[in-house]
C-alpha cells in the first residue's frame, strides 16, 4: 500500500514539473517569436530610411505592456524592466542585421514583412501572450530559476543576440512578479 501511494506522490510531483516546464517552454517560445520579427524590422527600416532607435514608439511599447500586464494582474514595474530589456535586445538583432546588410547588399532586395501592417499588430498580440504566459508560470508561486537559462538561450534562435543579450533578458524575466 505504502509503495502505491508513494509512486502516486511520485507521478503527482513529476507531472506537475513536467507541466511547469511545458509552461516555460511555451512562455520562451513566444519570446523567440517576438525576436524573431526583428530581421524583418530592421530591413522595412533600411529599406525606407528609418532608425532603429525610436524613442517615441518605445513609449508606446511600453505603455502598452503595462496596461496589458495589468490585466494579467502583473507588476507593472516589472514588467517595464522586462519590456525594455526586450526592446533592447530587438535592436540589437537589427543594428547587427543592418549591418550585416553592408556586406551583402543582395538582403536588401527582399521584401520583409509589412511593418504598420503585419509585423506590429504581431508583436502586440505577442506581448499579450508573453504577458499571459508569463502569469500562467508564476501564478501559483514558481519562479524562473537561474537553471533555466540553458533552455532560454536555446530558445532563443536569433543569430544576432550574444549570450550577453540573453542573460539581459532572462535576468530581467526573473524579476518579472505577479499580484497575488
Amino acid at each position: 500500500m505504502k509503495s502505491k501511494l508513494f509512486i502516486s506522490i511520485l507521478f503527482m510531483l513529476f507531472s506537475n514539473q513536467s507541466f511547469a516546464n511545458s509552461k516555460l517552454d511555451t512562455l520562451f517560445s513566444k519570446i523567440n517569436e517576438r525576436m524573431g520579427y526583428m530581421e524583418d524590422v530592421a530591413l522595412y527600416k533600411a529599406q525606407h530610411q528609418l532608425g532603429i532607435e525610436d524613442l517615441d514608439r518605445e513609449k508606446v511599447v511600453v505603455s502598452k505592456a503595462k496596461t496589458s500586464s495589468e490585466k494579467f494582474l502583473i507588476s507593472s514595474e516589472s514588467i517595464e524592466d522586462f519590456t525594455i530589456s526586450m526592446m533592447s535586445a530587438a535592436k540589437a538583432i537589427q543594428y547587427r542585421y543592418r549591418a550585416n546588410l553592408l556586406s551583402h547588399s543582395d538582403l536588401m532586395s527582399i521584401e520583409p514583412r509589412d511593418l504598420k501592417n503585419e509585423v506590429r499588430p504581431a508583436l502586440i498580440k505577442l506581448g499579450r501572450e508573453i504577458n499571459s504566459s508569463i502569469y500562467e508560470y508564476l501564478k501559483d508561486g514558481s519562479n524562473i530559476s537561474d537553471s533555466s537559462f540553458l533552455t532560454f538561450s536555446k530558445s532563443i534562435e536569433s543569430k544576432y543576440l550574444t549570450e550577453e543579450d540573453k542573460i539581459m533578458v532572462f535576468k530581467s524575466l526573473q524579476k518579472v512578479k505577479v499580484k497575488i
